[in-house]
């Protein structure tokens, strides 16, 4: 991966004082790794420290009908 590449990454977080378990399932940008070998993902201005099972990278491909050239 590369700094910038979407991500698709999962988390969970623990509210403890009101006894709540939320796991997030989103899209974000790759920021890089930290010196303890996690990765950094970028999310809604904040930035997630994630281990590698967490974080998988998105693949977008351009499908060749929309580069196909259109006769008018």
């Amino acid at each position: 991966m590369k700094i910038g590449d979407l991500v698709e990454f999962s988390y969970g977080t623990i509210l403890k004082s009101l006894s709540i378990t939320k796991d997030v399932e989103a899209i974000g940008v790759y920021a890089g790794t930290t010196e303890d070998g996690l990765h950094k993902v970028l999310y809604a201005g904040i930035t997630h420290e994630l281990q590698e099972h967490f974080v998988k990278p998105i693949s977008m491909q351009r499908m060749a009908a929309v580069s196909a050239a259109l006769d008018n």
